[in-house]
């Protein structure tokens, strides 16, 4: 698979955000989230994973995010994979990952993963690296008008999960068994939150501005995954594919820009949700009479 291009660029606390969504790449058919965040974060959660050597013209960041939608991440689904030269964003900021092994629990359901690519050396790639994702968490922070101590790492969810009690920073860096994560920040945790909380004095830029290297935004509405039943919708894409269920991996027809109604409000699997034609037709059975068919998320546009 050839290096990924975003499909934009723009900056995050003076980290470089090259966005490249999943809900919007998905050639492989990989499971992914459907659970909405909206109105729901409540912190960023940071991770540790391991530096791998790169070819030229790409970062490690880029080549995690290609791995993802090769599959060979497994179930791994992150917001963001940072590293020494820039960040990679992978989900929407308001649909729910698979990161910190708690199933339904807050830290997948309810915060943003940043991926934090070090090898443990402490070089200067492994600082560089550091500092990025200090500098987008404290920007992620401010964003949601969260304080410092909305920041979690993965082991505070693994302690959670299993009973265990404390503060947040008890949680935070109390052992667990099945994972100490990041595993190359934890051992300094303070001195990295205290970073964090430097940041958000400083003022870090909240916004995501277009970069001057911008890669041909479509200008299209901020992907969703909370319509509702009977909620109208407008197709405005000029080609949309139209699947007959929510696993197909091939459409059965396709549709042209028009106004469509949400049947049921339930984002099935791959981000589609069931459309039909006429408002009265919603949540009515048998749904084969009345639902055109699934299509996929990011093609709709609230009337």
């Amino acid at each position: 698979m050839a290096i990924l291009t975003p499909d934009k660029i723009t900056t995050l606390g003076s980290v470089i955000v090259k966005e490249y969504l999943l809900t919007k790449h998905n050639p492989n058919h990989i499971a992914m989230p459907t659970v909405s965040m909206a109105g729901k974060v409540i912190g960023v959660t940071i991770h540790n994973t391991d530096r791998i050597k790169t070819a030229a013209g790409t970062t490690p960041a880029e080549q995690y995010t290609r791995a993802t939608v090769n599959g060979n991440m497994k179930d791994v689904r992150v917001q963001y994979y940072t590293d020494s030269i820039c960040s990679w964003q992978n989900l929407p900021l308001d649909l729910s990952g698979w990161h910190a092994a708690d199933g339904s629990g807050n830290g997948n359901r309810r915060t943003i993963a940043i991926e934090c690519i070090m090898n443990g050396s402490g070089d200067a790639e492994d600082k560089k690296a550091e500092n990025n994702a200090a500098r987008l968490a404290a920007a992620l922070l401010k964003q949601y008008g969260l304080g410092i101590n909305h920041l979690y790492t993965h082991t505070h969810w693994l302690n959670v999960r299993d009973g265990k009690k404390g503060t947040v920073d008890q949680l935070n860096t109390m052992h667990n068994r099945y994972k100490m994560c990041p595993a190359y920040i934890l051992p300094h945790w303070t001195a990295f939150k205290a970073k964090v909380q430097k940041y958000m004095r400083e003022g870090t830029n909240m916004a995501q501005k277009p970069s001057t290297a911008n890669t041909g935004s479509t200008g299209a509405p901020a992907v969703r995954y909370d319509w509702k039943r009977g909620q109208k919708v407008q197709l405005y894409k000029g080609k949309t594919q139209l699947f007959a269920n929510e696993s197909a991996k091939t459409p059965s027809s396709y549709l042209y820009p028009g106004t469509y109604y949400i049947y049921d409000g339930k984002c099935c699997k791959n981000g589609r949700y069931r459309i039909t034609t006429r408002a009265e037709y919603c949540g009515k059975t048998p749904a084969g009479k009345y639902v055109t068919g699934y299509v996929s998320v990011d093609n709709f546009r609230e009337v």
